[in-house]
């Protein structure tokens, strides 16, 4: 695994850190910054954070997967939806501290001035997660949930019903939304994308998807559809 990283200045107290495959996000508010997820955890990212900005750093998880909460340990300020705890304990980064994690929850919201995020419960591709709206600047933290690359929807807790359920409720604020700024592949997106994930996870759950072997060793098969893919395993879900 990769330890070099990119840092990208998306705007003014805006940053996002590439780290080989997935990103983080830095926002520099008037008191306080939050960085939200911590990547892999195999480069220093709270140097990196501290070197952009002298504020204090709060994290919110978008999710509790492992390639988003590497560098939690290095952070006393967590912030997840609940559901998402049990997966955070069981994947616990080096250094992580269950009692470090405090609860975020639909319509919370995260006012840091500069900025202020919305909190939408979007569970699906993990039992807890979530995407964080800046409603006035009109874009979306999107987490794993919405983008145009490999989504893991194989593994415990993965739940494509509810992931379309999540999806049809972005769809329905989309006309609010003009970019997305998802963890995986391509950087930003617009919001023309969500229609585009929410048909290729419901041709998935109908079996219309054909099933392919994927780019590298895993439990799943590839399912591809316009934009977006899947990693999958049907086996996982036949009763």
């Amino acid at each position: 695994m990769t330890t070099e990283y990119k840092i990208i200045k998306e705007q003014e107290h805006f940053w996002r850190i590439e780290n080989g495959g997935v990103r983080a996000f830095l926002f520099e508010g008037t008191e306080k910054a939050m960085l939200v997820d911590t990547g892999f955890g195999n480069i220093p990212m709270k140097a990196i954070v501290t070197g952009l900005t002298s504020l204090p750093v709060f994290v919110v998880n978008t999710h509790a997967d492992r390639d988003h909460t590497g560098c939690n340990g290095e952070f006393d300020e967590i912030y997840m939806n609940p559901a998402d705890k049990a997966r955070y304990i069981h994947n616990l980064p080096k250094g992580g501290d269950p009692e470090k994690v405090f609860s975020l929850s639909e319509g919370d919201i995260i006012d840091l001035g500069i900025w202020k995020f919305e909190v939408i419960f979007t569970p699906g591709h993990t039992p807890g997660s979530v995407m964080l709206f800046e409603r006035e600047k009109r874009f979306l933290i999107s987490g794993d949930s919405i983008q145009n690359g490999m989504m893991y929807m194989f593994g415990e807790g993965r739940n494509v019903s509810e992931l379309i359920a999540s999806l049809e409720k972005i769809i329905a604020m989309s006309k609010d939304i003009q970019t997305i700024y998802p963890s995986h592949a391509k950087c930003p997106l617009t919001s023309d994308i969500i229609p585009y994930v929410a048909a290729g996870a419901k041709a998935l759950l109908k079996g219309e998807l054909k099933g392919e072997d994927p780019p590298f060793p895993v439990p799943a098969k590839l399912f591809s559809a316009e934009k977006i893919s899947f990693l999958y395993n049907e086996e996982e879900h036949r009763s």
